[in-house]
């Protein structure tokens, strides 16, 4: 399923899906070795983030100067957000998730410490941590009157623990707090954290310029031309690249034994789990008409689209299990 925001010009076929990249299943790591030496762990932290909103901008511009500080373009916008997925779907798939990653760690050999114990070292007390969900669901898929600022084009999520877990405060670059690394020096056992990011669609992005040859002489600046940008969208659950087993043991310096092992292709699910409703308002089909018409004149058009995605939930749990479970099997099997 696609959905297509043209601005002139055909659409072309391509591979949306990522499932060649998927099929590469690539994992980058760092002193994966020091986990493999280590068979008694502790999980500090797992945490599964839900994209909910998203975007995607393609514009087409053409090199040929009207002025000193301006050009011809054309640009289309898709807006897409998911909705229809209850709160406790998104628990369930956390959950299983979890139970699946403690599944594979034992496989391998690992004896999974008691969570406890953990939670009893003073240096793990005094860490920042956050309720689950972050932020809480009803702000975030239950508030109509976020719709204006969802659709701002900026990408939202909501990140869930397991059930009777917290989350740990990270800060934006994905870092944990240097308590973490302290208590797992005292401890003198790993401490194993987890995060995935979960994507509802997959986007594409074309554009294009054409010159009409025979009917323009483009060495005297004259031309009749065709700009087109094309953004769509698919219905596919993806894990996003990045998402990560991050391990600490030390507290960190020249030789630190922490490490790491991360995905570096995303893993995909293809297949549409619900269906897509045109949510775009009628002030941007407003704005959309005004541009068009000013584009005649001008060169320069944009046109946007917004898309709802509204999932059948048990269907959109199928595909985010799917999709976990195999990005735990692709990152234990790098250790």
């Amino acid at each position: 399923i696609a959905l297509l925001g043209l601005m002139s010009g055909c659409a072309s076929m391509a591979d949306l899906s990522g499932a060649k990249a998927s099929e590469r299943g690539r994992v980058d790591s760092k002193n994966a070795q020091t986990l493999a030496d280590k068979k008694e762990v502790y999980i500090g932290d797992f945490r599964v983030t839900f994209v909910i909103q998203d975007a995607s901008t393609a514009t087409a511009k053409s090199p040929m100067m009207r002025g000193a500080d301006m050009s011809d373009y054309a640009k289309s916008t898709l807006r897409a957000r998911l909705s229809g997925v209850p709160e406790a779907h998104f628990q369930a798939i956390t959950d299983r998730a979890f139970e699946d990653f403690k599944q594979g760690l034992q496989a391998k050999g690992y004896r999974i410490l008691s969570r406890d114990h953990l939670a009893s070292q003073s240096s793990w007390t005094r860490l920042s941590s956050q309720a689950s969900p972050n932020p809480p669901y009803d702000k975030v898929l239950n508030n109509e009157s976020l719709m204006s600022d969802l659709f701002g084009g900026r990408p939202h999520d909501i990140s869930f623990a397991p059930r009777g877990m917290s989350l740990l405060k990270i800060d934006a670059g994905g870092q944990y707090q240097g308590g973490v690394a302290k208590t797992a020096d005292k401890l003198g056992k790993p401490i194993v954290n987890a995060h995935y990011t979960v994507h509802f669609a997959y986007f594409g992005r074309e554009t294009d310029y054409t010159v009409d040859y025979l009917n323009s002489d483009v060495w005297e600046g004259e031309r009749k031309a065709t700009l087109s940008a094309q953004s769509s969208m698919g219905q596919g659950i993806q894990v996003v690249p990045g998402g990560a087993i991050v391990f600490m043991v030390d507290q960190g310096g020249t030789f630190s034994k922490n490490g790491f092992i991360a995905l570096e292709d995303p893993v995909v699910v293809g297949g549409a789990y619900g269906r897509n409703e045109d949510s775009t308002s009628g002030a941007q089909k407003t704005a959309n008409a005004v541009s068009s018409v000013l584009g005649f004149f001008s060169g320069s058009s944009s046109k946007t689209k917004e898309i709802s995605v509204v999932a059948n939930p048990d269907h959109y749990q199928i595909g985010a299990l799917k999709a976990l479970t195999e990005a735990n099997a692709r990152l234990l099997r790098a250790f």
